[in-house]
């Protein structure tokens, strides 16, 4: 019942959050976007003991620190923090994800996400300026996070990762080189289904 409760209420804030974007509002947003974070973690934590696993203090760790980068992220002052924030998170999600039995995977999937990763930099790096150095570490963490839930084999942690890919390459193309209410839009989307999916890969999966 609790669960369901966590459910219906992360859908209603999450609507409500999006309908602000589309509507251009985003003071509105410090009532609606704070609260996702914390329902998820209230719903990792509620789903243990039915699941019967053990609680991931690194994991649980990162979603803190995801919901201090998307608290950060709500001011124009907070891009720094919350880019620190969230690259924490990604060392925490990291860690977590090698305690999982770790498989081989396709040996070309690093060079494939080097690639990646230069090509996004190589195009925004004239629209970067100082924040060149900060980027390229971040670009480089979550590759790895990337690369440690393909290793997992577990389908929703690798979701969840890609989802989380796609959402911080759109913010950087957003952030640096052309904001667009649509690219803000998708931004969220494929952020809150990636926490979603994180958690519950993460409920699905045992040490």
């Amino acid at each position: 019942m609790r669960s369901k409760i966590l459910q219906v209420s992360l859908v209603i804030f999450f609507t409500i959050d999006l309908f602000f974007i589309l509507d251009n509002q985003p003071e509105l947003r410090f009532f609606t976007k704070p609260l996702l974070l914390p329902i998820l973690i209230l719903m990792y934590i509620t789903s243990l003991k039915s699941e019967k696993i053990q609680l991931d203090k690194l994991f649980l760790a990162g979603l803190v620190l995801s919901f201090f980068g998307d608290l950060f992220l709500l001011f124009k002052w907070g891009f720094l923090p919350g880019l620190g924030s969230f690259l924490l998170a990604h060392v925490f999600y990291i860690i977590s994800f090698r305690k999982k039995t770790q498989y081989s995977i396709w040996k070309f999937w690093p060079i494939i996400l080097g690639l990646f990763a230069t090509t996004l930099l190589v195009f925004l790096f004239p629209y970067l300026k100082e924040m060149k150095v900060p980027v390229i570490i971040y670009a480089i963490v979550i590759s790895v996070m990337m690369y440690t839930a393909l290793k997992t084999h577990n389908r929703n942690l690798i979701i969840g990762a890609l989802l989380f890919l796609i959402s911080d390459t759109l913010l950087s193309i957003n952030l640096f080189f052309q904001p667009l209410m649509i690219l803000n839009l998708f931004v969220m989307i494929t952020y809150v289904f990636a926490q979603w999916f994180l958690v519950k890969g993460m409920l699905s999966s045992k040490n």
